[in-house]
């Protein structure tokens, strides 16, 4: 895969848009551009394009909807872009936060004005948000989300190539890009020009070789994103000579069914969970964020931890699908009593017992620990008991290639290239430059509004 220099190349047909990846950024990019009046061209390496959309909780922030003005939330553009700050201490670009959060409410309602794609309002405050900002289709769950864009897509009249493994960039010598080259199943290639290129393919996650080179701190976890996260778009723009931004901030997480690459919903924690290792004791400060969390999950005995949580936690879970597939699939324990519990899933009983004792004491007395969380009397774990044993993996790359709020490609000087737009996760994010940066929402955020963005950049690139 690369960049081939060829101004007098030949193509088996043009299109003015080509976006490559159609995932929930590719999606949104392509609609975004057929919207705008130009022909689109979606092409995804896979033969059914999930990306990490697929593989997501499939819940975007949004501040200043219609939704939350229906609750009575009171919310607004600028305290989001304050609660992305918070978390990536000040590292997130600002003109991209600002941006996404401004435009955030604006593109959900977009989606439901000119598509029908009505979200609602979703329960819970998670770690790091101010206010209740997190929608959801009805069905909620990153598959719905990404096969109701595609559904959209389809009405209209975006032509989508699954199978399609985009190979090389063609551009002439001033680095505007000319058209591309694919492969399809049994090694045929197709050829295809355009006037403006999306590059939506996600991240570099799945690339074992970037990893060790960019997050060489985090190399050691398992890997349970999507495998097409191999870094296609960062090499293309890094060989064109596009700056990149916040390569070391990544997206893991500390509840992964890892047999399934499942990560289990982040709110069993902020809803009453507690994380225990195989002695039954607590490491971790659950209300902090998932990320971070799972550094602390692969330092403990084995790289594996343990949700301990009650009846009341497990109905709650119930209402979401990646949580119902893991019971579904036999990997939550029930136990009456603790002792049940830690023998089925192999913890220490006495640790267990001694921990949860603790928890309830703090709960009853509306107390923290010595990490900082705080129980609440709502929180005293009480039988029957529920547990699934987790393990801590890499999920996806926040850092990727420069962008300005459009989605336009930056060199190192500032300068944009041409015709090169990029969205999600192959673009740069709003989570810094560290792990612990990413707000939960943040890989959807940008990709429905970057994707958006960049959709109406690579329309308008195409006609001038």
């Amino acid at each position: 895969m690369g960049i081939v220099v060829d101004p007098k190349a030949k193509f088996e047909a043009t299109v003015p848009v080509v976006v490559v990846g159609a995932g929930g950024a590719g999606a949104m990019a392509a609609l975004a551009a057929r919207n705008a009046g130009v022909d689109v061209l979606l092409l995804d390496r896979d033969p059914s394009p999930g990306g990490a959309t697929a593989r997501s909780s499939g819940m975007i922030p949004a501040a200043g909807s219609a939704a939350q003005a229906s609750a009575g939330i009171s919310d607004s553009p600028q305290r989001f872009a304050d609660d992305i700050q918070a978390k990536s201490n000040g590292s997130a670009d600002p003109v991209l936060v600002e941006a996404f959060t401004r435009q955030s409410a604006e593109v959900l309602d977009w989606l439901t004005r000119e598509y029908g794609i009505r979200f609602e309002l979703v329960e819970g405050l998670p770690p790091g948000h101010t206010a209740r900002r997190m929608h959801a289709l009805a069905d909620r769950g990153g598959p719905t989300l990404l096969s109701t864009l595609h559904s959209a897509i389809r009405n209209a009249g975006v032509q989508l190539k699954a199978g399609a493994l985009v190979t090389d960039l063609v551009v002439d010598k001033s680095q505007r890009v000319l058209g591309l080259r694919y492969e399809r199943a049994g090694g045929k290639a197709g050829y295809v020009g355009c006037n403006a290129v999306v590059l939506a393919s996600s991240g570099f996650a799945a690339n074992a070789g970037l990893v060790a080179e960019h997050l060489p701190d985090v190399r050691a976890l398992p890997f349970a994103g999507h495998d097409g996260s191999q870094g296609d778009a960062l090499k293309w723009g890094l060989e064109l000579g596009a700056a990149a931004a916040d390569l070391d901030g990544f997206l893991a997480h500390g509840s992964i069914v890892l047999a399934q690459r499942l990560p289990l919903p982040w709110s069993l924690m902020t809803d009453g969970a507690i994380q225990v290792n195989r002695d039954g004791e607590r490491f971790v400060n659950e209300h902090e964020g998932y990320s971070e969390s799972a550094l602390f999950v692969l330092a403990q005995p084995g790289g594996v931890a343990f949700n301990i949580y009650d009846a009341r936690v497990h109905e709650v879970g119930l209402t979401m699908p990646n949580y119902a597939a893991a019971v579904e699939a036999g990997f939550v324990k029930r136990g009456m009593a603790l002792r049940d519990l830690a023998e089925q899933l192999g913890i220490r009983v006495e640790g267990l017992e001694e921990t949860v004792a603790l928890v309830n004491a703090l709960a009853f007395d509306d107390d923290a620990d010595e990490f900082g969380r705080r129980f609440q009397a709502s929180e005293m774990l009480l039988g029957p008991y529920y547990g699934v044993q987790v393990n801590a993996a890499l999920l996806g790359t926040e850092g990727g290639l420069a962008i300005d709020a459009g989605g336009r490609v930056a060199r190192a000087d500032g300068s944009k290239l041409p015709n090169l737009v990029a969205a999600g996760a192959a673009a740069r994010g709003v989570s810094g430059d560290a792990g612990g940066g990413y707000l939960e929402g943040n890989g959807l955020l940008a990709a429905v509004v970057g994707g958006f963005n960049a959709g109406r950049t690579a329309a308008r690139l195409a006609g001038s």
